[in-house]
């Protein structure tokens, strides 16, 4: 972490394969198991455990600047102006330093499939990995996304790394899917059917510090979406359980309650339309 450097040159600590220090990452055989990583795979990325030992105590040593940069951006959304978007609540996190150095490893093991040789170490891990820092967004009907776009890259200015993606469950109305597309996003099925739209964003791009992903989402999806991370049974085999039938009617439920939603407050605004033009019919007929 470039803004970091004078910080790790004073905490510099020499660290070996069967390091203890407090906080220190698990050692491989024990990681590797608690996160169902081959050991023949991870051999095969000839990643040295040592750099991710290296990798996690500087992730460690980085808390407290990482958490003020989560502050900061989600104190954005918290404004008036944030409200009148269509902002209805706002949580960070920092990533778990194990989840970090799972995900170094899988995505290693990615690249090693696509031909890219590129490795994630010390120096480069907060340019190479998106979601240190994760704020999400919620939002009561479906439509208020489109105020809260505009607000992100407008209002606040946040320079974004790639395009937004939308992430979307197949079978969605398509209308609303070509709108994000009209409104610069990427669309993309999602495998575990979650619907929200992912923006990487750099809050401090001349200091370079790290990347946040702000995922906004609505409120009946971030339910259902929670119901899943905890509870999604997946089969030693691979193959799908009974359950997964269960959380995918719920995601469909949490669909359908989107969109009844949106029509109970566009069917709302009419109504509103329609009494004042008859309080203004009223009136005239009375001259």
């Amino acid at each position: 972490m470039k803004i970091t450097k004078e910080n790790k040159e004073k905490k510099n600590v020499t660290l070996t394969e069967n390091s203890v220090e407090k906080n220190a990452l698990l050692p491989k055989g024990e990681f590797l198991k608690k996160f169902k990583i081959n050991l023949r795979l991870f051999e095969s990325t000839k990643i040295k455990w040592i750099k991710l030992q290296e990798i996690h105590k500087d992730y460690i040593d980085s808390q407290s600047l990482l958490e003020g940069i989560a502050r900061d951006v989600a104190s954005k959304f918290l404004t008036n102006d944030a409200k009148e978007a269509g902002v209805h609540s706002v949580r960070y996190r920092l990533k778990k330093p194990d989840s970090l150095i799972e995900k170094i490893i899988r995505k290693t093991l990615d690249r090693i499939k696509r031909g890219k040789k590129k490795a994630i170490t010390a120096a480069n891990y907060t340019e190479e990995i998106n979601d240190l820092i994760g704020i999400r967004i919620l939002h009561v009907f479906k439509d208020d996304w489109f105020s809260i776009h505009n607000y992100i890259l407008n209002q606040c200015q946040y320079q974004t790394k790639e395009k937004p993606v939308a992430y979307y469950r197949k079978g969605d109305q398509k209308d609303f899917i070509d709108e994000c597309k009209k409104n610069g996003c990427e669309a993309k099925v999602h495998p575990k059917a979650y619907r929200s739209i992912h923006y990487i964003i750099n809050p401090h791009p001349k200091k370079n510090i790290a990347y946040v992903e702000i995922q906004v989402r609505t409120v009946f999806e971030d339910g259902w979406s929670e119901i899943d991370h905890k509870l999604r049974y997946v089969s030693k085999k691979g193959t799908k359980h009974v359950l997964d039938s269960y959380l995918l009617a719920l995601n469909r439920i949490a669909g359908s309650a989107d969109e009844i939603g949106s029509i109970i407050k566009n069917r709302q605004t009419e109504l509103r339309q329609e009494e004042s033009e008859k309080e203004l019919f009223s009136k005239k007929r009375k001259q």
